[in-house]
């Protein structure tokens, strides 16, 4: 089977860069409204807000159903999937709103027990309607590829969270700053969307559709609620055991370390998402595609992550004031985690691709249990021996959906592994050399530790792929971006 034509690569390109620049304007400006809150606000203050938003992000598992997945995927009858998402988001987002509000204070008590959380949470209902209304407009973008208006979104409404934001925490309106300023953002990508789409609701829907897109999206919804697991449970075991302010450390790490890998890969991933469901069910074209995904994914993120650990403690005391003592650890351990979860991040994307999102559900459903009780043993003993633990936790997710890549499209493993533990040996070496020969020459202030590090670690690592890989490298990058490779390519 032939590549797909030369003529798609245009415009595959566009998307990517239009899904990029949306992700890059958003993540160079968020980190730095959120480290100017950080110098403003205190850890319990993200605590609090962390609290009411894994609530909040729970509930979208089961008002959203799957549903923007499912009209990405779905090729015939798209406008009358696109009535069936709306209704289906609008309705079961009242219904969970109504929900949430009424056991808010049952939720804070309970769970968190902080009388704080009650409140916010019940003024963050107000995304459960902001999301459904903004998830068929996203969704049918995405399937468009229309990733330059999506950019124009983003970048139009990249300022609201901060102008609430910051004012209100410079008058010392602590974590409801945080508050408002999510709702104020959220608000306005809602009113954009609807002037930039040309999709319109009407009444009513076909059951028979309803039913096809119910079958999917219950698929990947049950993936999110799993994928809830992985992204929030830690956090709600934090909260509950050690308290709002080691959750406002440990959210604060790691939304720093999310916001990296988010501007390096997260662009990525609407576009590939879109892209391979085009392939539909070619298992040779997915599995070409796949192999050359994670082998690209090794090559951005292992380096980043290790250099995240190498340098997490200039990070920490260059952006952090003393009131966030601790954190330094957290940014430095899960930059490890994240990096290394991306290898296999993009994976989901394949499965919902091909029609079959329960392949990633039960990937995930194998480690809950695992997973569960490594977090509840751990936490027992700190929050610093609870973060090695979810290192090591992920390192088990990370083989497990290997496997589970190998049995469903035979891609080779191991050559994948080897490539992954080289980059990282290598990118540990040279960061440790770089960092250890700066404190034997006293520079060792945290910015020149963090440059000095960065730059020899990156530029000694470049050197190194290019004589020993160019060849290959350049060849994978355009087979990538010529939409899945050819058949013929080797599975390692």
């Amino acid at each position: 089977m032939n590549a797909p034509p030369r003529t798609q690569l245009p415009h595959l390109v566009q998307s990517l860069k239009w899904s990029f620049l949306a992700e890059l304007a958003s993540k160079a400006l968020t980190p730095v409204i959120f480290l100017i809150l950080a110098r403003l606000l205190t850890p319990e203050d993200f605590g609090v807000m962390s609290a009411a938003a894994m609530v909040i992000a729970f509930s979208e598992i089961f008002w959203e159903a799957g549903m923007g997945k499912a009209l990405i995927q779905r090729q015939t009858d798209v406008p009358q999937a696109a009535q069936v998402a709306f209704w289906i988001n609008l309705g079961l987002g009242v219904v969970i709103a109504g929900i949430l509000f009424s056991g808010a204070e049952r939720i804070a008590l309970t769970l968190f027990q902080d009388e704080r959380v009650n409140l916010v949470l019940k003024v963050m209902t107000l995304q459960l309607f902001l999301g459904a209304l903004s998830s068929v407009p996203t969704a049918l973008l995405q399937k468009e590829m229309g990733f330059q208006k999506l950019f124009w979104v983003r970048l139009a409404t990249l300022g609201l969270p901060g102008m609430a934001s910051v004012p209100l925490a410079l008058f010392g309106w602590g974590y409801w700053a945080l508050v408002i300023g999510t709702l104020a953002g959220q608000a306005g990508q809602v009113v954009l969307l609807w002037r930039l789409s040309r999709w319109r609701p009407t009444w009513g829907f076909q059951p028979a559709v309803a039913r096809d897109m119910a079958r999917f999206g219950a698929w990947v919804g049950l993936s999110g609620l799993l994928g809830w697991f992985y992204l929030w449970a830690d956090a709600l075991i934090v909260a509950r055991y050690l308290g709002t302010h080691d959750l406002g450390l440990y959210r604060t790490g790691n939304q720093l370390a999310m916001m990296l890998f988010g501007i390096l890969l997260a662009p990525v991933l609407p576009v590939l998402y879109s892209r391979l469901s085009r392939l539909g069910r070619d298992r040779e074209r997915l599995r070409a595609t796949m192999t050359l995904v994670i082998k690209v994914a090794i090559l951005i993120s292992v380096p980043a992550a290790c250099l995240m650990f190498v340098t997490g403690g200039d990070v920490a005391a260059l952006l952090f004031s003393s009131r966030w003592e601790g954190i330094g650890d957290v940014i430095a351990i899960l930059g490890l985690v994240h990096g290394f979860a991306w290898v296999v991040g993009m994976n989901g994307e394949a499965y919902r691709a091909m029609g079959h999102p329960q392949v990633e559900t039960l990937a995930m459903a194998g480690t809950v249990l695992f997973y569960l009780v490594g977090y509840l043993y751990a936490v027992g003993f700190g929050l610093e021996t609870f973060l090695w633990a979810r290192f090591m936790l992920m390192g088990f997710g990370l083989l497990i959906q290997l496997i589970v890549l190998k049995v469903f499209l035979q891609i080779a493993i191991l050559p994948l592994l080897a490539r992954l533990l080289a980059m990282a040996l290598a990118t540990l070496a040279l960061a440790s050399l770089a960092k250890y020969h700066l404190f034997a020459t006293s520079l060792a202030s945290p910015f020149l530790s963090l440059t000095f590090t960065i730059i020899l670690t990156l530029f000694s690592l470049g050197v190194g792929i290019y004589l020993l890989e160019r060849k290959r490298l350049f060849r994978d990058l355009l087979t990538l971006f010529r939409g899945g490779g050819r058949t013929t390519m080797p599975p390692g």
